[in-house]
């Protein structure tokens, strides 16, 4: 039964990050920490969010802004390590607080002022890089700062899905190639994978279609509901101890 909870989990998961092109893990995560331990639910979706970011890259990559995806990437790479300095000697609730609560805040003033902000070029793009690769080597979520980033350029749904996973796709692979170093892609994990690999890859593809005919100002208010859920589940959890297990 729990195996079957399991793959519905990141089935959901598919269809989310299908959708808006981000926010797979913080649905999975949560939910696979009810019926599994950390060791088995952070593997396994990072083998999810790896085949997710191949089958939006296969139907979407004309969209893709390569420009921005290359310099958020390269940069969030470089800040990697100094993210996963802090998680060694600091209190990565602090981090958590200060990022929900700058994600809730803008947020929510962007839905009221949606047009106060816009990032026309890609000069800022580092700056996202940076903040990204700083919280997922803190804390594996590197979501929030890629996300703000896509909205502030105005991206399409299609160049927003798309260009987000040149980014998760590299990080996916690298998370996942800790995991095996660490033994923790076990036969049963794999199994399970597999089994869910084609549920997977349909709720993506209908998450796809869900907003492929949705005007980008309707998309990005969405995007903005979705970070404040985000920012609300971040300053939750610094009320917990302190774990490693999250994902992007």
């Amino acid at each position: 039964m729990n195996e079957v909870l399991a793959i519905m989990s990141i089935v959901l998961a598919g269809f989310v990050r299908g959708a808006f092109g981000f926010g797979d893990a913080l649905i999975a995560m949560p939910l696979l920490a009810l019926i599994v331990p950390p060791t088995t639910a952070a593997p396994l979706v990072a083998l999810a969010a790896l085949l997710i970011s191949i089958v939006i890259l296969v139907r979407e990559w004309r969209h893709i802004e390569f420009t921005s995806t290359t310099v958020l990437t390269v940069s969030g790479l470089i800040a990697i390590p100094f993210g996963v300095k802090f998680l060694q000697t600091g209190d990565d609730r602090i981090l958590k607080a200060i990022l929900g609560t700058v994600v809730v805040g803008f947020s929510a003033w962007s839905l009221w002022h949606p047009h106060r902000f816009i990032l026309k070029t890609d000069r800022s793009a580092p700056l996202f890089g940076i903040l990204a690769g700083l919280l997922g080597g803190a804390y594996n979520t590197s979501g929030p700062p890629l996300v703000i980033y896509g909205t502030l350029r105005r991206w399409s749904p299609q160049q927003f899905r798309a260009s987000l996973q040149g980014y998760c796709l590299l990080g996916s692979v690298w998370t996942l190639t800790w995991h095996g170093a660490e033994g923790l892609l076990t036969n049963s994990i794999l199994r399970q994978f597999l089994v869910a690999s084609p549920f997977i890859i349909l709720a993506t593809v209908i998450g796809q279609r869900f907003t492929r005919d949705v005007a980008t100002e309707r998309f990005t208010r969405w995007v903005f509901m979705a970070l404040i859920l985000i920012g609300t589940w971040l300053l939750l959890s610094c009320l917990s101890v302190p774990t490693a297990s999250g994902q992007a």
